[in-house]
């Protein structure tokens, strides 16, 4: 999952069923993984005449993607592609500040066909969420709000941003999907906030249902058990042990030299 701050090796972890299995280079003539994701992305359009290189590309073009999400520092949020269709990501909102404190919102990422061109990915909530910016029967979020023209530089990690945007900064001047949201909002508060909160409670009592599609990728959570988890929780509070005869300062040195940049030069 990413969203947040994802590990390290969490790409590595991350498998594909079919021919979505491949990871970004490692050989990259000394750039980082995040800046040869930016290049893979950006590279000019294929000619239309080699369907499995047009395939091949768009892999590396979602992967890329998903390597630049889990470098940003996302709050509360997660997101993973599915595991049987790459054009597919499951994301989970935790709701940490706002209106909308407290709330656990599931969604869907899905990319176009034709990605990375095709327009801005399609959001769909899964959990009911009453916002003025998103549809109360389908559920898909006016994505146009925060994107009027969705452009080739775009990324993913910014609509997932602009996810987490609508609920902690709500404003009376969105282009609404659902009046009767907006109208509370700008004309009755107190009601728009009670909506909003019965809303809250509906997603946390839905935060332990069972998956909605059968995806190994699909993002679940269970219940806190003593015998499982108390043990796990030690290990995270207790403190650490500083290790011993541990090396201290910076290890770069000068180019050229072994002259480390930690220490002064000699004189």
């Amino acid at each position: 999952m990413s969203g947040t701050k994802d590990d390290g090796n969490k790409n590595d972890n991350l498998k594909r069923q079919g021919s979505f299995r491949k990871l970004l280079p490692l050989n990259t003539n000394g750039d980082s993984q995040l800046s040869m994701s930016v290049k893979m992305i950006d590279r000019p359009t294929v000619s239309q005449t080699n369907k499995e290189y047009i395939i091949y590309l768009q892999e590396y073009n979602i992967l890329s993607e998903y390597n630049m999400l889990c470098a940003q520092d996302l709050k509360g949020i997660y997101v993973i592609p599915s595991a049987q269709n790459s054009l597919l990501w499951f994301g989970v909102q935790f709701v940490r500040q706002g209106i909308y404190q407290g709330g656990i919102f599931r969604f869907n990422i899905t990319l176009p066909q034709n990605f990375p061109d095709g327009g801005c990915p399609k959001v769909t909530f899964q959990t009911p969420v009453f916002h003025p910016l998103i549809d109360s029967e389908s559920g898909e979020l006016y994505t146009s709000w925060g994107f009027p023209e969705w452009r080739k530089s775009n990324r993913i990690w910014q609509l997932v941003q602009f996810i987490t945007k609508i609920f902690t900064k709500v404003d009376i001047k969105m282009n609404s999907v659902n009046h009767e949201a907006s109208n509370l909002l700008e004309n009755n508060f107190e009601t728009f906030r009670d909506r909003v909160r019965k809303c809250v409670r509906e997603s946390l009592n839905k935060v332990y249902s069972s998956p909605m599609v059968d995806d190994p990728h699909y993002i679940t959570f269970s219940p806190y058990v003593d015998e499982l988890h108390n043990s796990i929780k030690r290990e995270i509070y207790e403190p650490k042990e500083e290790e011993e005869n541990k090396a201290v300062g910076l290890s770069w040195v000068q180019p050229g030299s072994l002259q480390p940049f930690s220490k002064p030069e000699a004189r």
